[in-house]
């Protein structure tokens, strides 16, 4: 079990070991990709006026900060950002992030993922010192698959908003993600999703949140929807301590405790380290990445990111699938 904070001193719990069955083309949610569909390719960032030689896009305006001390955190989101197509890391990015940490520099994965989908990338252990899964919520060690639920929502807060969300959004379905497991109400949610198991599912007129031993998230989707128009109905829905937060077109609005932003969460576990945001690079491509790509001194949104990932960051790199992150750390460190 992933266990709250205040729980720790009864000692931290090393999560099952899990199927290795990362190889599925999924996005970035583990939605497998629907045959037949397939994304139109990226425009070739070397063509867009702004681009540097290296690969990297600076924002207009933005000072030229190639020539700044190598930094002492790289963090970087995972779908969308550093795996590539089927969610999985290339060998240039696997590369790229070894070299980092021989230059002595620290690397985390800061990503929407509860730890089991980590693990399921069991490349990421080796280049990886931690992972801030559920945006923040959890800190999980790649190494040793130890993770520690920091950030749950209160019981009594969720179960307000599980109620206030239903009203606000009429054929909606719910999950709980607790770090371990994903509880729902409906196999809607379960459908088609690669990494949500292990799944527990309940029937609708049982109670949802008090079958959860922790709420790291409450997931809410509606099928047929976009998240930035659920986030839309949702806008006036406040609560006491939690963040909502969606994926722009995917159909979901998540529902963390407020610390367990990105932003929050990544500035946190370098203040632990004496590291401060002038010596912090960040890559992201959602509106997730925002606070973490505002927090870091150079951050970079990836060639296809949301238009909030782009006004946040400092630069642009190139797309996921042209190992955008593996330029900008060569870059950055004299190495490309």
């Amino acid at each position: 079990m992933v266990r709250p904070r205040q729980h720790r001193d009864r000692g931290r719990q090393t999560l099952a070991r899990q199927g290795r069955d990362a190889h599925v083309d999924h996005d970035h949610r583990g939605l497998p990709r629907r045959l037949g569909r397939r994304r139109p390719p990226a425009p070739p960032l070397r063509e867009t006026p702004g681009l540097t030689a290296t690969g990297l896009r600076r924002r207009r305006g933005a000072p030229d900060t190639r020539g700044v001390p190598t930094p002492k955190v790289i963090a970087t989101d995972l779908d969308g950002t550093l795996l590539g197509p089927g969610g999985l890391l290339s060998e240039r990015n696997q590369k790229a992030l070894q070299t980092a940490r021989e230059h002595g520099v620290l690397t985390v994965a800061v990503t929407a993922r509860p730890p089991r989908a980590v693990y399921r990338v069991p490349e990421l252990a080796g280049v990886l010192d931690a992972a801030l899964c559920c945006t923040g919520a959890i800190r999980y060690d790649p190494a040793t698959r130890a993770a520690d639920l920091r950030h749950p929502i209160p019981t009594p807060v969720a179960r307000d908003l599980y109620e206030r969300l239903r009203a606000a959004l009429p054929g909606a379905v719910f999950a709980v993600e607790t770090g371990e497991r994903q509880i729902a109400q409906s196999p809607a949610l379960q459908e088609g999703v690669h990494l949500g198991d292990p799944w527990t599912l309940l029937d609708p007129d049982e109670d949802l949140i008090g079958a959860a031993e922790a709420v790291a998230e409450l997931i809410v989707r509606v099928p047929g929807s976009t998240g930035t128009a659920m986030s839309e109905r949702t806008r006036h829905i406040r609560a006491p301590g939690v963040s909502l937060w969606h994926w722009g077109s995917f159909p979901e609005i998540e529902c963390t405790a407020a610390e367990a932003n990105k932003g929050a969460a990544l500035a946190a576990w370098c203040a632990e380290r004496g590291i401060g945001p002038a010596d912090a690079v960040a890559f992201g491509d959602m509106p997730n990445d925002v606070s973490m790509l505002a927090w870091a001194g150079r951050s970079f949104a990836m060639g296809r990111a949301h238009p909030e990932a782009v006004a946040a960051a400092t630069d642009r790199a190139e797309d996921a699938a042209e190992d955008g992150v593996a330029r900008a750390i060569e870059t950055l460190l004299g190495t490309a």
